[in-house]
């Protein structure tokens, strides 16, 4: 008999039917597709068309996870893969047998393990976690023969406490400007405003990606699901150039244009820099990403087509870029619908009614 996984949405409805005491599952979109799904197999067992699944052994736990690191650390950047990596350690530190059979494994001992993590560290990083392991799960799957059902799906997410990422006024990202002390830290600081970019893009930018003649960078980035590489050339305002060139006379003799001082190696991370930076000026804490959804405001705020904006931003798909903006347009829609309102109440009073004129005379 079906029933409904509802931890699925594109597939939720699951058919199942048994061989020789071994369960056969399939998803489906609706219960019917699960119920002619079942009747077409059972008809097919019944016919001798389908004989019970010749027994392989299963992978351990941790064969899983090893093999699924080796593939991840190929596809993914950096960040990712230490995400993954961080998630299965902790997985295997709260109790989980790394030697165990990867059926083995059940949904209460893996809620147990996310409530656990929820209290430690936040419900964001638990259904972080979550979201990783059941990839890794899916993965395993498709080619390492696991089973079906997928344990980390099974389990309801943890709490979570959001906060909307800040987005600097235009003057509170000038305070941190000129907050800066070294050259370099004001120059990276114009790059990110102008070109919108993402924290690595720009930690990872080489000389050979500058062209000064026609004033434009190219930007490589990682952002998608098959991990492909992409690249774009994003023209630069003559300011934006004019730092890159001072940048140039400085560190123009080794490969990457911003590199830590006292080495020849790009920056990594910076978790700090700009915490400092904000605290310094008196503004309240942004982030490098706050900087790229300014320049997106600044952008939507002087008229810019969408699609020119989402061309500066390297968004894969338009909807990306409105969401980037919407806040904004809503905000200021709002606020002009309700400016002025102080002075028209000076002028009506609080209890006046507007005078209608008649043509009547008395």
């Amino acid at each position: 008999m079906p029933y409904k996984d509802k931890s699925s949405t594109k597939t939720p409805w699951i058919g199942q039917v048994k061989i020789n005491g071994k369960k056969i599952k399939h998803r489906c979109q609706t219960r019917r597709e699960a119920i002619e799904w079942e009747i077409k197999e059972k008809a097919r067992i019944r016919e001798g068309i389908i004989k019970e699944p010749e027994q392989t052994p299963m992978v351990s736990l941790l064969e899983w996870a090893t093999a699924y690191l080796d593939f991840s650390k190929n596809k993914f950047v950096e960040k990712t893969f230490q995400e993954k990596r961080v998630a299965f350690r902790l997985l295997f530190a709260g109790g989980v047998n790394p030697d165990a059979p990867v059926d083995s494994l059940q949904p209460l001992t893996i809620l147990k393990h996310f409530q656990a993590e929820a209290k430690k560290r936040s419900g964001n990083a638990a259904n972080k976690d979550r979201k990783n392991l059941a990839a890794a799960w899916t993965w395993g799957r498709d080619y390492l023969g696991m089973p079906y059902e997928n344990p980390f799906q099974r389990t309801i997410r943890q709490g979570e406490v959001r906060h909307d990422r800040r987005i600097p006024a235009l003057a509170e990202f000038w305070k941190v400007y000129e907050t800066a002390t070294a050259p370099q830290d004001k120059r990276m600081l114009l790059c990110y405003l102008y070109s919108g970019a993402r924290r690595a893009e720009l930690f990872q930018l080489k000389w050979q990606d500058v062209d000064f003649i026609n004033g434009r960078i190219r930007l490589y980035w990682k952002k998608n699901r098959i991990g492909t590489m992409k690249t774009a050339w994003i023209s630069m305002t003559d300011e934006a150039m004019k730092a890159l060139r001072d940048q140039h006379r400085e560190t123009g003799k080794g490969m990457w244009v911003f590199v830590e001082p006292g080495t020849n190696h790009p920056y990594q991370y910076r978790l700090q820099w700009m915490r400092r930076l904000c605290d310094r000026a008196g503004v309240d804490r942004f982030g490098f990403h706050g900087i790229r959804h300014l320049c997106a405001s600044i952008l939507a705020g002087k008229g810019v087509p969408l699609v020119d904006i989402q061309h500066h931003l390297r968004h894969d798909h338009l909807s990306t870029t409105e969401r980037y903006i919407h806040k904004i347009k809503e905000t200021r829609s709002v606020v002009n619908a309700l400016t002025g309102l102080n002075s028209s109440l000076q002028k009506e009073g609080p209890h006046e009614a507007p005078k209608i004129e008649t043509g009547c005379q008395l």
